[in-house]
């Protein structure tokens, strides 16, 4: 943050570990802040452990108009903030505000027959696939050429107007790991105010995606179902139950296609 070009004018730190460890970290560094006018704030959660419940207690005393919701895992470019702040300046009626890692940049989308049938059932399933400038919802924005309206959000990297959280809260039903809580925020934010999200190639950051705080294989696989219902039911209703039992039922269909595909493969090597 110190490297920023633009610094913001507070850090807030929302720690809800169970060690003094980010505690300590802090205390450390908030003198040399302080000297760059920027004010670094540590505050302990003494809520429920969640991503959702730490990002509904920091926008609450958040000071700002502008408010900036990162992962612990990425690191920003120098000119992060200042392309940030000149996007809600160029489009004064957008909400919201989303960086691209550059992680997106070296991943190259496949070619091939496999590929395009892959993405066609991922799609026709309603699950996450890959696409190109565009980031609707179960998009994965890999290939982003310039800045479009989006559905959603990535709570890796949002910014946001104070406007848009006095309206809306992260749902803290999504506790702990609370996977799809960015998701169900941001989309809700796109459905009642629609095409005031946008996300740029322009805004830079690195993620650098951790395993660090994050539940087993096996728990995550549920909370991961769990949190996928709950969130499809909250946006679409009783659509989104139905679009959960099509998901599962792609799921099935992709996991047995994998098996052939493998097959094939290892019937040419042999």
């Amino acid at each position: 943050m110190l490297k920023q070009t633009i610094k913001p004018d507070e850090i807030l730190i929302i720690d809800d570990t169970p060690t003094n460890e980010i505690k300590n970290i802090c205390e450390k560094y908030v003198n040399l802040f302080k000297k760059e006018k920027a004010e670094l704030i540590y505050v302990k959660n003494v809520k429920k452990r969640s991503i959702s419940g730490a990002r509904n207690f920091g926008s609450k005393i958040a000071r700002g108009e502008i408010i900036l919701f990162l992962d612990s895992d990425v690191i920003l470019y120098p000119d992060y903030i200042e392309k940030v702040l000149s996007f809600f300046e160029k489009y004064p009626k957008i909400l919201g505000v989303g960086g691209w890692p550059d992680g997106f940049r070296k991943i190259q989308i496949t070619q091939g027959i496999f590929h395009y049938v892959n993405i066609s059932l991922l799609k026709l399933f309603f699950l996450w696939h890959n696409a190109i400038n565009s980031c609707n919802c179960f998009e994965l924005p890999l290939e982003l050429r310039e800045t479009t309206y989006c559905q959603y959000l990535n709570g890796q990297s949002m910014s946001l107007k104070r406007s848009v959280l006095n309206e809306f809260q992260f749902d803290e039903n999504l506790t702990k790991y609370s996977f799809m809580e960015d998701f169900l925020f941001s989309a809700s934010i796109d459905q009642k105010h629609p095409k005031t999200l946008i996300i740029s190639p322009e805004i830079r950051l690195i993620h650098n995606a951790g395993t660090e705080g994050r539940p087993s294989t096996k728990e995550l696989g549920l909370i991961k179902t769990r949190n996928r219902k709950y969130v499809l039911m909250k946006l679409w209703g009783s659509k989104g139950l139905l679009m959960f039992g099509w998901e599962n039922f792609g799921l099935l269909i992709l996991k047995r296609l994998s098996r052939i595909r493998k097959f094939r493969i290892d019937l040419n090597e042999v």
